[in-house]
């Protein structure tokens, strides 16, 4: 080997030996045995203070204001009638509703609640009226113990042929066997027929006082609750309609005759319950004026002295009271307007029967 290469050769040596050697790990021996690397300091953090509280003042509670006392809502007035009964459509708000209607039966005859505060002045003050007659005098108060309704209009032929067939009505007149008024058969069969009597929604006539209260007793079985004829002092508080004037309408003669049938329009005949071309009556009874003739439950008397002033009762015989003939109201299709009022009084004898008399009852309400 030439002088001049082996200090080169022996470096190569030299480093070929150095990067042949194994190395391990500082924990196991070698060449990094006994080096420690340097601490690298963690970094600390500066404690903040926390900020000292301020107490808050002592405020004390309020107390909560005190409430109004509670008023229990008021439970509805219960209905002094049963749930069946079909007046119970005319109790509202706990009292019974002026003008309302209801049916004594299906397809019976219409009712309607009679209004105002149940207290009027009956009669006419003499020398007010220069269509009045002596028997409405004196004028007096009278009072109602009980609301009252009354059917709508006077009974019709088909409701009370229903009583006939029932049995609880005898036949009117013009019905009768053997009657020489019978409307098909009898020698005197115009007196009725001419006036359309037996049409089925004419007011029925050909009747009398008792037949009226038969009508009246077979209703009340017929429904169970209690129907009779209407005092009189019932029938004219409620053609009067909260007025004291002629008429429920007012004084106006000219309006009669759409209110009312009577001789200046009826045709000399009946009409249909109902028909008249206006009904301006507060609580929609109609022909309280004209059609037919009604009769009411009190005996006559020739005049207002001494009467009840309780309007619920019928005035029977004391003060001269004559049994034997009551009391018809509200004139007819025959009827001067002056008969139509609803302070006019006429009279006839209990078993009197005829083609201008009529009737409608009344109910008593708890």
């Amino acid at each position: 080997m030439n002088r001049c290469h082996r200090p080169l050769f022996l470096a190569v040596a030299l480093a070929g030996a150095l990067f042949s050697l194994p190395l391990y790990p500082a924990s196991l021996g070698g060449l990094n045995d006994g080096y420690t690397p340097p601490l690298t300091p963690k970094p600390t953090s500066k404690a903040v203070p926390k900020p000292k509280s301020t107490p808050k003042p002592y405020v004390p509670a309020e107390e909560p204001a005190p409430q109004p006392a509670s008023i229990p809502a008021r439970a509805p007035t219960p209905a002094p009638v049963a749930a069946d009964d079909p007046a119970i459509a005319c109790w509202r708000d706990g009292a019974w509703q002026a003008d309302c209607a209801f049916a004594a039966y299906p397809g019976g005859p219409q009712f309607r609640i009679v209004g105002g505060d149940l207290s009027f002045t009956m009669g006419t003050r003499q020398g007010s009226d220069a269509m009045a007659f002596d028997d409405e005098h004196p004028p007096h108060p009278v009072r109602f113990q009980r609301r009252f309704a009354l059917a709508e209009t006077e009974v019709s032929v088909a409701h009370y042929l229903a009583c006939v067939q029932d049995r609880g009505c005898r036949e009117p007149q013009w019905r009768e066997t053997g009657s020489q008024y019978h409307y098909q058969t009898g020698s005197e069969k115009a007196y009725y027929l001419a006036w359309h009597a037996h049409q089925p929604t004419s007011p029925i006539t050909g009747i009398d006082w008792n037949d009226a209260r038969a009508y009246a007793a077979w209703l009340t079985k017929k429904t169970r609750q209690s129907y009779a004829l209407p005092t009189e002092a019932q029938w004219e508080y409620a053609a009067r309609g909260n007025k004291s004037a002629r008429w429920y309408f007012g004084n106006d003669e000219s309006r009669l005759e759409e209110e009312a049938w009577y001789d200046a329009n009826s045709g000399s005949r009946l009409h249909a319950v109902g028909s008249t071309p206006r009904n301006s009556h507060p609580w929609e009874l109609k022909d309280m004026a004209g059609n037919a003739r009604e009769w009411v439950a009190d005996c006559w008397h020739g005049n207002y002295l001494n009467p009840p002033d309780n309007g619920d009762r019928a005035w029977e015989g004391e003060n001269g009271g004559e049994c034997g003939q009551r009391v018809v109201r509200g004139g007819s299709w025959y009827d001067h307007a002056g008969s139509t009022r609803a302070a006019y009084r006429y009279v006839n004898a209990t078993g009197y029967r005829n083609d201008y008399v009529s009737f409608r009852p009344a109910r008593m309400l708890p």
